[in-house]
């Protein structure tokens, strides 16, 4: 009883001053925490860049603002955040295609960009945050619908012999008979014998998120980020009021109703939800350098009954990031969280776990292309790379200024490619933004409009995203900025 009481007495004052000193960033955790697990809440707002860091301005179409491109004669066609970027003249100038397009920056965040091209002109078909978009001949751009969509991302369009085919995070879509009417496909994928390995990374995001546990893990999340609120709210009220009527005598009033209410549930809700707060605090701080560094190599087996609920433990192992086309067998190649998946391109037949030798980073891959029948480019945050079937070979295509030679430590964070037909002509960089693909085959590098980034201001999604991972102090903490998410 006399070691209750003496912890009891000391921990009092800790819990006081501790959490006054982090009330208000445990306040903004539990908001932004909040409208990240709710992207349709505040989807059409945007932060202006002055709100910023300088270094988050792109430049050179670095941090994710090019997701693919296409080269056809003069014409470039790039797809990325602004949405789609037109250049008649060969890169010399540019504009955004966005009559008709998504009206918010978060919906017109563009994942790929299919050109055609036919006698009557060009057609173009874009896989946007906020569904499929279709411009013909320089018509305005129209939304097409997706019978039975879950209303998220469209990641990737393809033509196949066949048709159309449009990848959602988790479902497909075909439209054949060269007609835009689509209809959901029933994605089957056939089992391996062998156990299926997770990375640790991403249980313990799905943890973080809620989405282990599925969609009442999300809601369990949102509810625990409400008490959070509460928590931070109610601790200023409790230390206030008493301090304002010890302090200044001609404020004084009797407590409110108010505080009343946060004096009464504060400890209750805070007993509730601690243990749920210390584990979204501990998955948190696991999710950033250097602790990420640390558990990257390990992963966690299927048969976990930590993933009883997960959908990483089957199916395609979580969502789609990419597809392409295999023209040599007429199948697709899926690139998912769970790896690569193939099968034929109709979908008549399951799926099957799809095994290359290519190094992908955790983040996904960024860049899946066919470049000939049987050959493929590989691209993710550990480099680029050609991988052939038939010869069973691997090539690493390294940026310039490669600094380490090792994927898992080099600077090749590659976030894009531009294509001129088959050949890769520019890479697309995180940090240092667009540069040739071979050096001596060509120099030109398109200088980025200015007006394009002041038209795209950064989505108030991605604000928060940044400010909750710690990344928007990185330039006045420098590597301390890490510890805003311990």
């Amino acid at each position: 009883m006399r070691l209750y009481r003496f912890l009891f007495r000391i921990s009092k004052p800790i819990h006081k001053y501790l959490g006054l000193v982090f009330c208000l960033y445990f306040l903004a955790m539990g908001l932004s925490g909040l409208l990240l697990n709710n992207p349709g809440w505040i989807k059409s707002v945007s932060a202006p860049w002055a709100l910023t860091p300088e270094n988050y301005e792109p430049h050179n179409w670095n941090r994710m603002y090019l997701r693919g491109g296409t080269i056809k004669g003069d014409e470039w066609f790039l797809a990325g955040k602004p949405g789609v970027i037109y250049s008649p003249d060969g890169g010399e100038s540019f504009a955004i295609l966005d009559e008709g397009f998504a009206p918010s920056v978060y919906g017109r965040d563009t994942h790929s960009l299919l050109v055609q091209s036919n006698s009557n002109g060009t057609e173009l078909y874009a896989a946007t945050r906020s569904g499929l978009y279709h411009q013909e001949f320089s018509s305005p751009w129209s939304q097409i619908d997706l019978p039975g969509s879950s209303g998220g991302p469209v990641v990737d369009v393809l033509q196949t012999r066949a048709g159309l085919v449009a990848l959602g995070e988790s479902e497909v879509f075909l439209a054949t008979d060269g007609q835009d009417e689509f209809a959901p496909v029933a994605l089957r994928v056939e089992s391996e014998d062998a156990l299926r390995s997770v990375p640790l990374f991403r249980v313990l995001h799905d943890i973080h998120n809620g989405k282990i546990l599925g969609t009442p893990g999300k809601y369990l999340i949102d509810v625990v980020a409400l008490g959070l609120i509460f928590l931070s709210l109610s601790a200023l009220v409790i230390w206030y009021v008493p301090w304002r009527n010890r302090r200044i005598k001609k404020w004084f009033q009797r407590p409110s109703s108010i505080f009343r209410l946060g004096w009464k549930y504060h400890l209750k809700i805070g007993i509730w939800s601690a243990v749920f707060l210390v584990a979204l605090a501990i998955t948190g701080a696991l999710l950033r350098p250097p602790l990420l560094i640390a558990i990257a190599p390990y992963s966690v087996e299927s048969s976990s009954p930590l993933l009883t609920f997960s959908q990483r433990t089957d199916g395609l192992g979580g969502k789609i990031r990419k597809g392409v086309y295999a023209s040599r067998d007429d199948s697709i190649i899926l690139a998912t969280d769970g790896g690569f998946f193939r099968g034929p391109a109709d979908f008549s037949q399951p799926l099957r776990p799809w095994h290359i030798p290519v190094p992908v980073h955790s983040m996904g891959v960024t860049v899946l292309e066919e470049i000939e029948p049987g050959a493929y480019l590989v691209g993710s945050f550990m480099g680029l790379y050609i991988w052939n079937e038939l010869s069973a070979q691997l090539w690493r295509l390294p940026r310039l200024g490669l600094q380490e030679g090792n994927p898992y430590r080099s600077n090749d964070l590659l976030s894009a490619v531009v294509m001129e037909g088959s050949v890769p002509r520019y890479r697309v960089d995180y940090h240092d933004g667009m540069m040739p693909v071979f050096a001596k085959a060509q120099s030109f590098v398109p200088e980025m409009p200015a007006q394009i980034v002041e038209r795209t201001p950064l989505s108030l999604w991605h604000y928060f995203f940044e400010f909750h991972n710690g990344r928007l102090f990185e330039k006045w903490l420098g590597s301390s900025y890490m510890l805003t998410h311990i």
